[in-house]
């Protein structure tokens, strides 16, 4: 069954799409929508309940004490802000129709504490060696996916984060920290603690309108990390943070907990490129994989970065025949003195929606089914038109119930 979800705004032609679009993404939901505070009001007397009621500020007042049996309540504000308004969690009424349903959802699966084997599906964006690209893949991986309506965390495990002003908040830049070692410490000292943090990641403002969570600017963030809790995390993220998909973004190597990422993610995505020293790391690496991760390699998207062309033919020969998906080279990316940069190539972006196609996430709708806790089944849906804005205004006189 899917999710009961009340939306209560004061415009007609506003109400009515957003049930209409949440409705065609999840056709199991149930959703009642409200346009008079009268007809809100006796819902919400019947005691009928809902996961999720999202309802406009005007409309608050008639919320009062009597949403008996809804789960978590999430206003509408006019504003720009996507924070808190009167105690209660926020979201901006005016953005993008796929923007909008991804914060709703979210916060929906948030508000049924779904189980591990229920949440997230995690991809490791991957590379046997410095310089392919990786971080600037997973960041448009996960921008894009947002965009295309889902649920996104990008989780950044290096030992030195670089793209610091991209996610918002930090140690960094002065804002409330996100630091990955207080968020390990809480999961094993607090967990009630870490279930709140948790829950609010996704709520923070980035570029990248996503859930984000990276070490602080020390190498030593990462040196307590260890297999066990690493596996803590994922599944912490995915049993409180109602993501859809969580991107992480790891350094390389392939030992301990590294080792035990690939294991739990349900798709990696390696890059190489055109580099004889990284073919050579590559090669190597999936030497090792065979006997120390044979899974992975039927796990693994291979993706040609930084293309001038298709691969030539001294490129690696992948296991099994698989052939390599590209990714082209930016010129203007040779000098970036603005991290933000890397997410502004319409070049990148079409090549990152073709990946996003392939691994089954061409549109918005309901995740690709889970094997295990680890499995990867894609969707043969693809792209889904009605990524327009929500922009009516002006409250109607009359009713829709």
């Amino acid at each position: 069954m899917g999710i009961r979800l009340v939306v209560a705004a004061p415009q007609p032609g506003y109400a009515s799409r957003l049930a209409l679009y949440l409705k065609e993404r999840d056709p199991l939901a149930e959703i009642a929508a409200f346009t008079q505070a009268e007809a809100l009001e006796l819902y919400l007397r019947s005691g009928r309940g809902a996961d999720l009621l999202v309802v406009q500020q005007s409309l608050l007042p008639a919320v009062g004490q009597g949403a008996r049996g809804i789960a978590k309540v999430v206003v509408l504000t006019e504003s720009g802000a996507s924070e808190m308004h009167e105690g209660l969690p926020a979201i901006a009424q005016y953005q993008s129709l796929p923007r909008l349903a991804a914060e709703i959802r979210r916060l929906a699966g948030a508000s049924r504490a779904a189980k591990p084997s229920e949440g997230a599906e995690l991809w490791t964006v991957y590379s046997a060696g410095g310089g392919a690209g990786k971080t600037t893949l997973a960041l448009n991986i996960s921008r894009q996916a947002a965009e295309r309506g889902y649920s996104v965390m990008y989780l950044n495990l290096e030992a030195l984060c670089g793209v610091g002003p991209l996610l918002g908040g930090g140690e960094s830049d002065g804002g409330e920290t996100n630091g990955l070692s207080l968020l390990l410490y809480e999961l094993e000292a607090h967990p009630s603690s870490a279930e709140g943090r948790i829950r609010s990641l996704g709520a923070r403002r980035s570029s990248l309108g996503t859930g984000c969570l990276a070490a602080a600017d020390h190498p030593a963030e990462l040196l307590a990390m260890t297999p066990e809790r690493l596996e803590s995390l994922i599944e912490a993220l995915r049993r409180h943070g109602g993501f859809d998909l969580i991107v992480a973004d790891p350094d390389g190597g392939f030992a301990g907990w590294q080792q035990r990422l690939l294991e739990l993610s349900g798709r990696i995505c390696l890059i190489a490129g055109d580099d004889a020293q990284l073919l050579r790391k590559t090669d190597s690496m999936l030497r090792e994989w065979g006997e120390r991760l044979p899974e992975g390699l039927s796990k693994s998207t291979f993706i040609w970065n930084k293309a001038l062309d298709e691969p030539s033919a001294d490129a690696l020969r992948l296991p099994g025949g698989a052939q390599w998906l590209t990714l082209p080279y930016i010129a203007q990316w040779k000098r970036v003195s603005d991290i933000g940069a890397l997410l502004g190539s319409a070049a990148y972006a079409g090549g990152v929606d073709r990946l996003l196609d392939a691994l089954g996430y061409g549109g918005p709708g309901e995740r690709p089914a889970m094997q295990g806790k680890s499995g990867y089944v894609p969707r043969p849906e693809g792209r889904r038109p009605g990524g327009g804005e929500l922009r009516e205004r002006v409250a109607a006189g009359g009713g829709y119930a």
